[in-house]
């Protein structure tokens, strides 16, 4: 069953709101596949809606053709009342029938369907940009980072240069040639829909540490991240029991992952130390973290690599905000539900690589492995 204008306004505003699809599907009292359909066909994107030109004839102009018609005015009579060329009439009522046929519902029903002329795309237009741009979605980039690379590669000719939205359109849109709906596996939602950014937040309870430093003790020249040395880290959660460790370093963002036997805090204490007891004092001053239980072993980690270890405040993610943003970018390669037990440490590193050899919107597009070079050059 096709839905209404109105129910299509309303699915549209529910999943900007940010609501499932179930919930929408029984708010709007149809089928979940319905809703499916009704987002699919354009990505989760709602389409732009269609407007008349304002030179374009309307159909209440149409009325008055017809009505002229009826009553035996010539075109340059009706086109004197509308203010148009009588040309403009005389072809308008001709490519409609003639003065017999002439209806005007149904002329201005032929001219809004002879009006629909898709516009070629950017992409569809250039081959080099879209050959481009196909290359850098299948080393795993984002549109933004793509978009950001052509800017500075191509900064002489703006027929290389494309929006990261124009981008993410081409990818959602199912109509659109130029790149295969396919490709978004190549983002790192994988998702082939849009979603709302819009998010609930869910608290969940942990034990508590002991003789934890709060990250409100740290010092000054961690905050402005000056100084090289700071990590951040966390667990990113497979299939349960499986996880692994990711690590960011403040400054340059450079990332390390570390595989882990286990959760418990022996297991992660022991992972850790034996991945970072090998990195240059220079490399390694801090570490921050949140309140999870498997850093219960906080104060032998820190015994054992001559570092001191921070806390975040309960429920506060954003206190590591860089750490936070990698593990949403880790996800493209560490599935919720895959099995990371699986993963090996060679695996860990070359993903790690892969992150680190992109270019980061917060670097100034540099990549974090230019800017650990820059540093050791220093």
């Amino acid at each position: 069953m096709a839905l209404s204008m109105e129910e299509q306004d309303a699915v549209w505003e529910r999943w900007r709101a940010g609501e499932p699809m179930r919930v929408i599907a029984r708010t709007v009292r149809c089928s979940r596949e319905a809703v499916r359909r009704r987002l699919a066909n354009s990505g989760g994107i709602r389409p732009a809606p269609r407007r008349r030109a304002a030179l374009r004839l309307s159909l209440a102009q149409r009325e008055e053709i017809s009505r002229g018609i009826a009553a035996g005015d010539s075109a340059r009579t009706i086109a004197a009342r509308l203010g148009r060329s009588d040309s403009s009439i005389s072809r308008e009522i001709s490519r409609n029938g003639g003065r017999d046929q002439y209806r005007a519902a149904k002329a201005d029903e032929r001219a809004w369907q002879l009006a629909q002329r898709p516009k070629l795309s950017k992409l569809d237009a250039n081959d080099e940009l879209r050959t481009a741009v196909k290359q850098k979605l299948h080393e795993d980039w984002s549109p933004e980072q793509i978009a950001a690379w052509l800017r500075r590669d191509f900064s002489d000719d703006p027929t290389m240069q494309i929006s990261h939205e124009a981008i993410y359109r081409t990818l959602y849109t199912a109509t659109c040639p130029a790149l295969p709906s396919e490709m978004s596996v190549h983002l790192r939602s994988g998702r082939r829909l849009r979603t709302s950014r819009q998010s609930r937040r869910t608290g969940h309870g942990r034990g508590r540490l002991r003789n934890m430093v709060s990250i409100h003790d740290r010092p000054t020249r961690i905050e402005t991240r000056d100084e090289v040395g700071h990590w951040e880290g966390d667990l990113v959660m497979g299939r349960r029991p499986s996880a692994v460790a990711t690590l960011v370093e403040r400054s340059t963002r450079a990332v390390r992952l570390v595989k882990l036997p286990g959760i418990k805090g022996p297991d992660v204490r022991d992972a850790l130390i034996r991945n970072l007891q090998n990195l240059p004092p220079w490399l390694l001053r801090s570490l921050t973290w949140d309140r999870g239980r498997e850093m219960s072993e906080h104060e032998r980690i820190a015994h054992e690599l001559g570092i001191q270890v921070y806390f975040c405040d309960p429920r506060s993610p954003w206190q590591r905000g860089s750490n936070e943003n990698t593990n949403r970018l880790l996800r493209q390669y560490l599935p919720k539900q895959a099995d990371l037990s699986r993963y090996t440490q060679v695996d860990l590193d070359r993903i790690a690589e892969k992150i680190n050899t992109r270019p980061r919107d917060v670097l100034g597009w540099d990549t974090s492995q230019d800017r650990l070079r820059d540093v050791l050059i220093a």
